[in-house]
């Protein structure tokens, strides 16, 4: 894996997200999660993956090089961390556990909101007046109603949309992961160590 300022947060999420099926798999919730409840759980990380597959067409390859503010980048200047913190809201719904709701919420949000901080210097150290104007027009997180026009045509690097299919696939992954853990723990195939409000 290349090394970059992201590195040490993916891997913490990737533990994280680790811990949590392992939570899930040991721990029981006070009420399991109802249907609704599930099946909002399933919207969420289906939501979210769809959504970061299509931030990355826009920004695969080029963010390096460009301020992009075209398609999802005209709606929030953060959509695929807002997105990532939504399919991470709905993985910890499908625990059923408010506790591991909260907790992942937060965590989430502390270490996404740091790392926006650290683009955004970043970004306005390099683009200055263009992010500037752009900061000013385009919402943090919260999306707005875009007034621009998607573009008609552009380039997109296949190995890099590629890698964020598999991104979007390691959401569901760890969907499956979480409903197979609590499966078994159901079953008592997994023993229930403690349960969580």
């Amino acid at each position: 894996m290349t090394r970059s300022a992201s590195t040490p947060r993916l891997r913490f999420t990737a533990l994280y997200y680790a811990a949590l099926v392992a939570t899930a798999a040991l721990t029981a919730p006070q009420r399991p999660a109802g249907i609704a409840v599930q099946l909002a759980s399933l919207l969420l990380v289906a939501f979210a993956c769809l959504g970061r597959i299509w931030c990355s067409v826009f920004i695969a390859g080029r963010k390096d090089a460009d301020l992009v503010t075209a398609g999802p980048y005209s709606i929030a200047r953060h959509p695929l961390y807002s997105l990532s913190f939504v399919g991470g809201l709905g993985l910890s719904m499908a625990t059923g556990s408010i506790v591991l709701i909260v907790v992942t919420a937060l965590m989430l949000g502390s270490l996404l909101a740091a790392a926006a901080r650290r683009e955004e210097r970043w970004l306005a150290a390099r683009h200055t007046e263009a992010y500037r104007r752009y900061a000013a027009s385009t919402r943090r997180w919260w999306p707005r109603r875009s007034t621009e026009p998607l573009p008609g045509s552009m380039l997109v690097y296949p190995d890099v949309l590629w890698k964020s299919f598999v991104d979007a696939g390691a959401f569901f992954l760890l969907y499956a992961m979480l409903l197979a853990a609590i499966a078994l723990r159901t079953a008592g195939a997994l023993p229930t160590l403690a349960t969580l409000p």
